[in-house]
């Protein structure tokens, strides 16, 4: 089967600064996951992650899709990561963070799957302890997944993903590779996919009668 790997084209992280507010930072050249204690202040952070799908056929069967990010600093020792499909108010991956400016408290609930009645989302991966070391890692992201993208690209033909510490309490953050890290790696996407069949059919010249002998 093909497998199709998409460098994000855009990413970032949103800080919640407890008892003050939001921020959105998409220039840094690393994404913090977890929290942050700077003297009094406590800094909740989360990342998002998007990614084109023009190159995914469209129609296409989509059977596993796995997701690349280098870690240049790891977690604290007690890190989890959990990845969700970005989007408010379901954490479908069809969000797009970069446009989510009006309210940072959208973008700071989509990166955990967002906020439907009946709660978030649940995650594509729950509590991985990846990031407690640097280094690269994959992360496959089950079936809920293929169906999202498959989705997304019929959709709006890009995929987003949210990156939270389960609790948002591992002190101090991983820190994971962004679009501007110099020398870095940039965040992936692989998509293992079937293309649809194409119905070429037949010309008439093409088709030959059949004679039914006596």
């Amino acid at each position: 089967m093909p497998v199709l790997t998409i460098p994000a084209n855009y990413d970032g992280e949103v800080t919640n600064i407890v008892g003050i507010g939001k921020l959105k930072d998409d220039t840094a050249t690393f994404i913090r996951i977890g929290l942050n204690v700077i003297g009094v202040l406590q800094y909740m952070r989360r990342g998002f992650l998007r990614f084109p799908l023009t190159a995914l056929p469209s129609g296409s069967t989509v059977t596993q899709v796995r997701l690349y990010v280098y870690c240049r600093v790891a977690g604290a020792a007690t890190h989890l990561l959990d990845i969700h499909g970005y989007g408010y108010p379901y954490g479908t991956g069809q969000g797009n963070p970069e446009t989510d400016n009006a309210s940072y408290d959208v973008l700071w609930v989509s990166c955990a799957g967002g906020s439907p009645p009946s709660g978030p989302s649940p995650p594509y991966v729950n509590d991985s302890t990846l990031l407690r070391t640097t280094g690269d890692k994959w992360f496959t992201l089950g079936a809920v997944a293929c169906t999202d993208v498959q989705n997304a690209k019929a959709a709006v033909n890009r995929f987003a993903i949210g990156l939270e510490e389960e609790g948002d309490n591992a002190n101090p953050p991983a820190e994971i590779d962004t679009l501007e890290t110099v020398g870095g790696f940039v965040a992936q996407l692989e998509i293992t996919y079937t293309a649809p069949r194409r119905n070429i059919g037949l010309h008439p010249s093409k088709i030959v009668p059949l004679i039914a002998s006596e």
